[in-house]
């Protein structure tokens, strides 16, 4: 919060624990396993259902210890404080790089804008909430203009109040707000200091101070500045608790440096920078430059929450030094402004037996009495549990004012005091949930709580100093104003005010809008079909997950974790419908239940929780083990070993959507198991630790690949992406998926990682600072969309409907989600019975009659279309999704065309003798387009269904064409086969020419999109030896395996409809059908008779 001109000055100070998280609930939407305790109604009961020795404070510990677990910060691990700016500024050169891209689809995909979704905010009756404010600092003159400071949400200012709010520095190198500092001489200077200070673990850490000119207007920001005269960063990787500016001289600044967390995930051993008071003379320049005041505890490295200063002698700089050892507290100089700052001196006016933590405000100098030049300060202390103490002389010694444990238990965190600008004994106080709010009316010795309805964890207060009856509030549900001198609030979050820090993102299967978050203290919240919020269930909310089997909107059944701790005894999830009246509770709570066991090793304070397929879907937790429910939650088995690693939490699950015997398992440690067969014992899928040992923050199986899966990590200065695609094999190879150089993912945490199941080749990876796009598999990447704050991404979801769109989870901005370029639909060849399946089907040439095997129901279509003498051309020339019987007749030119939809037919001339017929869907509208090659001239000629005719030189003499969409973009492709030297040369729309030597004479071209990616694979068939070779289109890897022998006829297709190409043949010498499909195993079937010609063999080239 700002500090102005003071002659008295206000010290909070808190005991120090790991971390600050809180768990809000109010009674109606009590889960109904959890009571609520009616002195604190945003505060579940839990601790109660589970054992008695079990309390608040340990659950805070827990909470923090698990941030700092999934953070890396273990074992003495810090975390890269310079890994996340280095992240920001690669990512703006690669933004940079991408924007210089010749046009293309793919580039205008990657130049799509992100959208707000909100919660905008999250409704909670006359109180709406937001996320977590830490600063806030009102203008001298104007108290409508006012900047808030979010954990991770960034700076917004407002210039009517509240009213309106506008985000200022969401492309800052951190969004995670420390302090803020107005200049009092000159008010249209503001300091912004970055990393949270509130010693929990997930703060996020800094990267020193920004300066903004003409802050209410143009709003110019510079900065970051953390270098000393030697040129030494001293602020990245700390916190800023925070900045005084000198009364009268806007270039003189003080900041106090505190620990700098990492959030979620992340670890390096490295050498931070040392904490304390640090100094500059040159604040307003261009380049300031800041020198450490060594005085302080013999320059211990030590943190400094909050500074004050007296604005009548700035000399007088009151300090709170959070060390061990019982040399922490409230330290004064009296010679601040020393030339040399390394020569300013601290004495340790008040000590405290314990680490503590602290905030400062300060009143005008107007109020000073002018007979006493000494200033008066408070300080607040978190020590026993909450106290207020006061110095009448300038911060020399101090008496205690009250001892009523205001901010008990949360005093390391949640506490935050102010002072009246024109009445020195009226004091503002704050902590949690004892005093959310409260004034006194008589210097701190009583507080009358005023803080009805707003959230109860608070951690600023600024009085306007033109104005002493508006106050501003920021708490962990965002911001609030009061007008009547704290006597009560209003919320001033609204649709502007993005600050709320989610967990995780699920989706409905079918409607676009649909959509369960969890969040950080502010609980579960739904995202509508008709587009509002809503708070359905509170306390801490983590993974989310809906049933994919829900046909409709009004019965949905959800899931979603609250809490969890072995110490504490409690393990489980709650479950609801739509239309049920709470949350059940699915787990143990003190003693085991539903199959799930108290008294497992460990489990994260955020356990995982996923979706298998089935109906209802299979549900996933895990603890030190993997538990399965296939009744919702009913009735839970375990899946695993008993424990995996003994007291290594599971931190992630991934299952496969067409095969629930497919589970793959990342441990906190960075262990990696699985299974592909369900079996009760999971493998070590990485034995050898191809994988760094990190924590594993997401493992998913490709959806349509059973053999392929993902690792990403939660970890700074390494890449954090890896993929295997032989997970069956019982020992599969990991490799790196995080690309390289310029088009490599940044070196920081990436939470969350999606596979877009409608190509596998397509990856998003949400990381510390936003969202990367791959679209081949992991091979490279690139910042993805425009628009999106610079802020940490922990989920992702693909939601239905037509744009589909990418929704994500930030930790401090809320939803964001951007439109998906539409996916072109892949559909199976010879597809007469519209199923997406290749049909069985041949031409008997003598009568012109077609028959084919319906793969639907196994019926039989016949029918008489053409002659002995035509070429036959069937494709879906109308558009939907069935192949249409069609021929080209090479004597006239015409086309004919028996429309699937009623078997009338249409008649158009295209073409001359001698053209090869070469119909497909060039121009992606998907309808086939009749379309000649001419070998006299090696010329194209397409009739676009939409419309024109493209006229194409490519090839030469003795060339095949083989036409098919290589570059998976919805259109076919030009392209050729030259026999002699067995070369490929294909015209690919969206990416360009490419060429390979791939078969000999003699081979037969069976392109086709074999690896499942939406892109047509080189491949021919050898007549001679019946080996298929495939060349992937991935990575232009090859593959070969024999299927067929000598007579046999290539008929491949998409025979099981997966999207896969599969290797089939006919054998005329018995008119029988081999189909080797991908995911239903090998096909036989006689149908035909000799003399038939296989209507799949007929572009066969």
């Amino acid at each position: 919060m700002k500090k102005f001109f003071a002659v008295m000055a206000v010290i909070l100070f808190a005991l120090l624990a790991t971390a600050a998280f809180y768990f809000p609930l109010t009674t109606s939407e009590a889960q109904a396993d959890f009571g609520v305790d009616p002195a604190e109604p945003d505060m579940p009961r839990i601790w109660d259902r589970s054992r008695s020795t079990f309390g608040k404070e340990d659950f805070l510990k827990e909470r923090a210890e698990a941030y700092a677990i999934k953070r890396g910060i273990i074992d003495g691990n810090a975390p890269d404080p310079g890994a996340r700016p280095a992240a920001v500024r690669k990512m703006e050169q690669q933004e940079i790089a991408r924007d210089l891209l010749p046009p293309s689809e793919a580039k205008n995909a990657l130049l799509a804008a992100w959208s707000p979704i909100g919660p905008n905010p999250i409704p909670n009756g006359s109180f709406p909430w937001s996320g977590r404010v830490i600063a806030i600092a009102v203008h001298p003159t104007n108290p409508n203009i006012v900047y808030v400071g979010a954990a991770q949400g960034g700076l917004y200012r407002s210039t009517d109040g509240g009213t309106n709010w506008t985000a200022l520095m969401d492309n800052a190198l951190s969004l995670a707000i420390g302090a803020i500092a107005i200049s009092p001489s000159q008010p249209e200077t503001v300091y912004v200091g970055t990393g949270e200070p509130n010693f929990s673990s997930d703060s996020f850490f800094g990267v020193g101070i920004y300066r903004i000119d003409n802050a209410s207007t143009t709003a110019n920001i510079s900065g970051p500045f953390n270098k000393n005269a030697g040129n030494s960063d001293i602020f990245t990787g700390r916190g800023i608790g925070e900045i005084i500016v000198h009364p009268t001289n806007p270039n003189v600044i003080f900041a106090g440096s505190t620990s700098g967390l990492g959030g979620i995930g992340g670890a390096a051993n490295n050498v931070l920078p040392s904490r304390g008071i640090y100094r500059s003379d040159n604040a307003a320049g261009a380049s300031p430059t800041f020198t450490k005041m060594t005085g302080l505890a013999a320059n211990t490295n030590a943190s400094i929450r909050d500074l004050a200063i007296d604005p009548n002698d700035p000399n007088i700089l009151i300090a709170n030094a959070i060390i061990g050892g019982g040399t922490g507290g409230i330290y004064r100089s009296t010679n601040a402004l020393a030339a040399d700052p390394t020569t300013a001196t601290f004495a340790l006016v008040e000590a405290f037996n314990s680490t503590s933590t602290s905030e400062l405000t300060a009143e005008f100098t107007a109020i000073h009495p002018a007979a006493n030049a000494d200033a008066t300060f408070y300080a607040a202390t978190g020590n026993l549990g909450g106290r207020v103490l006061r110095s009448t002389n300038g911060g020399a010694t101090w008496t205690q004012q009250i001892d009523n444990n205001f901010c008990t238990p949360q005093c390391f965190c949640d506490i935050a005091v102010a002072v009246d600008p024109v009445n020195a004994d009226k004091l503002y106080l704050a902590g949690s949930p004892t005093m959310v709010i409260g004034y006194s009316s008589n210097a701190g010795v009583s507080f009358t709580n005023s803080g009805s309805g707003v959230h109860v964890d608070s951690h600023a207060i600024a009085v306007a100093p033109s104005d002493p009856n508006t106050v501003y509030l920021g708490t962990d549900g965002g911001i609030y104003k009061s007008t009547n001198a704290a006597a009560s609030f209003t919320s001033l979050n609204n649709s502007q005010f993005f600050a709320t820090q989610f967990m995780g993102v699920s989706v409905h299967p079918t409607d676009p809008n649909f959509t369960i978050g969890g969040t950080q203290d502010n609980g579960t919240n739904y995202y509508s079909p008709t587009g509002t919020w809503a708070r359905v269930d509170s306390g801490d909310g983590g993974y989310t997950v809906i049933d994919q089997n829900a046909a409709d909107t009004t019965n949905v059944r959800m899931y979603h974790t609250y809490y969890n701790s072995i110490s504490g005894t409690l393990a489980g999830y709650a479950t609801r419908g739509t239309t049920s009246a709470s949350w059940l509770f699915r787990g143990c709570n003190g003693s085991a239940g539903n199959g799930i066991n108290c008294n497992d090793t460990n489990v994260l304070f955020y356990a995982p929780l996923e979706s298998g397929p089935g109906n209802p879907n299979s549900i996933y937790f895990g603890t030190d083990r993997l538990y399965r429910s296939g009744d919702t939650g009913v009735t839970h088995t375990v899946v695993s070993q008993a424990p995996i690693e003994s007291g290594v939490a599971v931190s992630a699950i991934g299952i496969s959507p067409q095969n629930d015997n497919v589970r793959i398992v990342g441990l906190a440690n960075g262990g990696i198991y699985g299974t592909t067969t369900g079996s009760l014992t999971l493998t070590n899928l990485d034995p050898s630790n191809t994988v760094p040992n990190f924590f594993i923050a997401r493992a998913i199986v490709d959806p349509n690949n059973v053999n392929t899966a993902y690792v990403s990590m939660s970890a700074f200065g390494i890449a954090t992406v890896y993929k295997t695609t032989n997970l069956s094999s019982g020992t599969p190879t990991w490799t790196l998926a995080s690309g390289s150089a310029g088009n490599a993912l940044p070196l920081v945490p990436a939470s969350g990682f999606i596979v877009d199941p409608s190509d596998s080749n397509t990856l998003y990876a949400g990381t510390d600072i936003g969202v990367y796009k791959s679209a081949n598999g992991g091979a490279t990447w690139a910042p993805f969309g425009t628009g999106l704050p610079r802020v940490a991404v922990f989920d992702l979801a693909i939601t239905a409907g037509s744009p589909r769109k990418l929704r994500i989870a930030t930790h401090g901005k809320g939803m964001y989600d951007i439109s998906l370029a539409t996916a072109p639909t892949v559909r199976s060849p010879f597809d007469f019975d519209g199923d997406n399946k290749t049909d069985i089907s041949i031409f008997r040439p003598a009568p012109g009659e077609w028959w084919y095997s319906k793969s639907s129901n196994g019926g039989n279509g016949a029918v008489t279309f053409g002659t002995s003498s035509d070429t036959l051309t069937p494709v879906d020339f109308t558009g939907d999704g069935k192949t249409d019987i069609a021929f080209f007749r090479p004597s006239t030119g015409l086309w004919y065309v028996l429309r699937s939809e009623d078997l009338t037919f249409y008649a158009f001339p295209f073409g001359t003798t001698g053209d090869v017929p070469v119909p497909a869907d060039y121009d992606g509208d998907n309808k086939g387009d009749a379309a000649v090659f001419r070998p006299t001239t090696s010329t194209w000629y397409i009739s676009n269904s939409g419309g024109g005719t493209t006229i194409t030189g490519f090839g030469a003499a003795g060339d095949r064409p083989v036409p098919a969409d290589y570059d998976g973009d919805g259109k076919a492709d030009v392209g050729i086969y030259r026999p002699g030297p067995g070369q490929w040369w294909i015209q690919r729309s969206t990416a360009g020419l490419v060429a390979v030597q791939f078969g000999q004479t003699g081979d037969k071209t069976v392109p086709g999109d074999y690896t499942g990616d939406g892109k047509a694979d080189i491949a021919y068939f050898r007549p001679s030896t019946g080996n298929w070779t495939v060349l992937r289109s991935e990575d232009f890897s090859f593959f070969a395996f024999p299927f067929g022998t000598t007579g046999d006829v290539p008929v491949p297709g998409d025979y099981d409809g997966d999207g896969k190409a599969d290797a089939a043949i006919f054998r005329p010498s018995t008119s029988t059908w081999y189909a080797q499909r991908s995911t239903a195993g090998t096909l036989i079937q006689a149908f035909g008779q000799a003399g038939d010609i296989a209507v799949p063999n007929l572009f066969v080239r």
